[in-house]
Parts: structure tokens; C-alpha cells; sequence
């Protein structure tokens, strides 16, 4: 290969490598416990922004998975789902299909699902990146039983419980 095609293809692989690693944050820091709570406390914002009728054809296309939530999303999410929506159409036809499966499976949270998910993923960029890639493997290496124990143990440390306090 030339050098030229090398380079590109070692970037190719490390943004292919950053896609992996942001979806294992996003989907696995649920996991994580008492973060939900956190999150709710903090409140959530209003929807706002733009309807759903005022987003151009491609932005439609482009968020199409969330046609159902969109009118319920704060403001703050929108506009983080329409900067991924202009960024959508320069996509290869597999990267397209992948950011759509993942708005699927966010479209699929509840509300303090989102929340947590968020929150965990903020907190993991507060870390160093070798720790955050240090824990993405970790959870990846996990049994997909172990995975599910985690989360739903941390689903029930996050649930009040009555007369306990938020």
C-alpha cells in the first residue's frame, strides 16, 4: 500500500475504533450504579426546538427512528440529533445503517435510561482516555449474563424504594 492509503486506512480504523468505543460507553454505562438517581435529580429540560414537519426531508430521513420521541426530546437533544443528522448523507451506507440501529436502541430507553446513559457517558470523558478504553474492554470481556446481572442490579439500586428519599 502507499503510504497515502495507509494513512487513510489507519484513520478509517481509529474513527471506526472512537465509533466503538462512544457506543460501548453510551450502551454499557447504564450499567453503572447510582446514576440514575443522580440524573433525576438534576431534572430533565423541556422539549422545545424544532417540530418534527419543520426538519428538512433529509434530516427526516436521517432521524427517522426517532420520528416517535421527537416532539417529547429537549431542546439540548435535539440539536445534538440534528448536528448528526447534517453529518448523516457524507455516511458510508454502513455507517448509516449503524447511527440508525443506535438511534433505534435510544428510542427504545426510557427517559431515566437516557438520563443515565448520558450522565455515565459525561463522567467517563471526565476520565483519562486509557481509562476509559481500560473500562469499555473490561465490560466488553464480561459474559453477556454477567452484563445483565450488572444492570439490573444497578436498576435496582436507582429505584427508590417507598419512603426512601430521592
Amino acid at each position: 500500500m502507499s503510504g497515502h492509503v495507509q494513512a487513510d486506512h489507519r484513520q478509517r480504523r481509529r474513527a471506526s475504533a472512537r465509533r466503538r468505543l462512544l457506543a460501548a460507553l453510551f450502551f454499557a454505562a447504564a450499567s453503572l450504579p447510582g446514576t440514575a438517581a443522580l440524573a433525576q435529580a438534576k431534572g430533565a429540560s423541556t422539549a422545545a426546538g424544532p417540530a418534527w414537519n419543520q426538519l428538512s426531508p433529509a434530516q427526516r430521513e436521517a432521524l427517522a427512528p426517532l420520528a416517535g420521541d421527537w416532539s417529547a426530546l429537549p431542546q439540548e437533544n435535539k440539536r445534538k440529533w440534528l448536528e448528526i443528522a447534517d453529518k448523516y448523507p457524507r455516511l458510508s451506507p454502513d455507517g448509516q445503517a449503524r447511527v440508525q440501529a443506535r438511534m433505534a436502541e435510544y428510542s427504545r430507553l426510557t427517559p431515566e435510561q437516557r438520563r443515565t446513559a448520558r450522565e455515565n457517558f459525561q463522567r467517563a470523558y471526565e476520565l483519562p482516555r486509557e481509562s476509559r478504553e481500560s473500562a469499555v474492554q473490561q465490560y466488553q470481556s464480561l459474559p453477556d449474563d454477567r452484563k445483565k446481572e450488572l444492570s439490573e442490579r444497578s436498576q435496582r439500586k436507582d429505584t427508590p424504594r417507598p419512603g426512601q428519599k430521592q
